[in-house]
């Protein structure tokens, strides 16, 4: 019998071992040896039926999800993996500079600094810890900025994915932003940019992911900003679980 693509159970025609086992004529095709004579568990054997339908169910379930992708690199900030602040030398932030850290939580009409991060204990958060009021430590006077390692990318295609959340205070404007950007051979490209407006918002983790394919082959890093551009605006921003991934 023929089970799911797999032999199982008598072959198609007889072999010459076959015929001596069963008798009848060797390559020819004999309907009673291909059904009556098929007997369990005489000559059927039930391991090979399940890893039968094993093979097909993996087959089918491969084709309709296709292979996983494969991380080219990724980071939790769980142990420090040489991000760099103000790396081009021109931030202009006086406070609230990003740090990798374990983060206090702070409020001020609703959550602005998650006291909990997406994965693990750390994340890279602006300014960690509470103080006295949510503007203690928060982003003030400018432009913060975080710059991973040098990451090598392969061929293929290439998704950037990051857990990521920006809060503010009503007193912000579309002056203050949190920024994803590409740092790669031909300069720095912005991905992403939530702007802040003159409206409450709390913190909340959410994921974004971006298409870098093209620049595949080279030698790239993240960039990641934060800013309190407003005249003294209540900003918040926090980075989790960065990956880069391959499919």
């Amino acid at each position: 019998m023929q089970t799911s693509g797999v032999a199982a159970g008598a072959s198609r025609v007889k072999t010459a071992a076959q015929v001596t086992k069963w008798g009848g004529t060797q390559s020819a095709f004999d309907p009673c040896y291909h059904r009556a004579c098929d007997t369990y568990p005489s000559n059927i054997s039930d391991t090979v039926l399940d890893r039968a339908g094993d093979a097909a169910a993996y087959a089918l379930w491969t084709l309709a999800t296709g292979s996983p992708p494969a991380t080219v690199w990724s980071d939790t900030f769980e142990t420090a993996t040489g991000w760099t602040t103000n790396a081009s030398g021109t931030d202009t932030a006086t406070a609230g500079m990003w740090e990798r850290a374990d983060p206090a939580a702070t409020t001020s009409n609703g959550a602005k600094q998650l006291g909990t991060t997406v994965s693990g204990v750390y994340d890279l958060v602006t300014g960690p810890l509470a103080g006295t009021d949510a503007g203690t430590y928060d982003v003030d006077g400018g432009t913060t900025s975080a710059r991973s390692p040098a990451i090598t990318l392969p061929s293929g295609t290439l998704t950037l994915s990051l857990s990521w959340y920006l809060a503010h205070g009503s007193n912000s404007s579309s002056a203050d932003f949190f920024r994803v950007s590409i740092v790669h051979s031909g300069g720095t490209t912005a991905l992403f940019t939530q702007t802040g407006a003159a409206t409450n918002r709390n913190g909340a983790w959410t994921t974004g992911s971006w298409n870098i394919s093209a620049y595949a082959g080279q030698q790239v890093r993240v960039l990641v900003e934060a800013a309190d551009a407003s005249s003294a605006s209540l900003v918040e921003a926090a980075v989790d679980d960065v990956r880069i991934t391959s499919s």
